[in-house]
């Protein structure tokens, strides 16, 4: 008798250790980026961001935050967008052709992509003061592979015709 109760409680275990293991995961671990940008100036902005490619429908949830630091918080812009849109030439001024955005020292976006490709989604330092803190990303329903873009800086448009000036 006590060698049934023992064969019936081995299959039991890998039963169930086989159907857990079958099981999809539910979350992906997060994936964290540190960074520190540098304050705007009169002729550049700085930006930091994080490459990822994501299918359509697909659940991406990316959060950031600011270190605390002696200004108080600073406002970063937060986008996401196509990641050709950041390749090509964009301004401060111009913001980059997002498909989200948000602001504030710290904010958290859930996102499904229109379409399947490439995206990135950054913080973008328009104040002067020197801002630091983190990006993350994670996604529920698959894996992403996100990679550093940055820090870099994007032009500020500068204008030095006399209708500059002003009256």
């Amino acid at each position: 008798m006590g060698l049934k109760s023992t064969a019936f409680g081995f299959v039991l275990v890998f039963v169930v250790l086989g159907a857990l293991t079958a099981l999809p995961a539910s979350a992906q671990a997060s994936s964290a980026f540190s960074f520190t940008l540098q304050g705007s100036s009169a002729v550049a902005c700085w930006y930091y961001g994080i490459s990822f490619s994501a299918t359509q429908g697909q659940q991406v949830t990316v959060q950031w935050s600011e270190n605390q630091s002696g200004v108080g918080p600073v406002s970063m812009d937060f986008y996401i967008a196509p990641l050709a849109s950041i390749h090509q030439v964009w301004s401060c001024d111009d913001e980059p052709v997002n498909l989200y955005w948000n602001d504030g020292a710290f904010g958290n976006a859930n996102w499904s992509p229109p379409s399947t490709g490439a995206y990135a989604a950054l913080v973008v330092n328009y104040s002067q003061y020197q801002v630091s803190g983190a990006i993350s990303i994670t996604t529920p329903n698959g894996t992403l592979s996100p990679t550093a873009i940055g820090p870099s800086t994007a032009r500020r448009e500068v204008c030095v015709a006399p209708s500059c000036l002003g009256s």
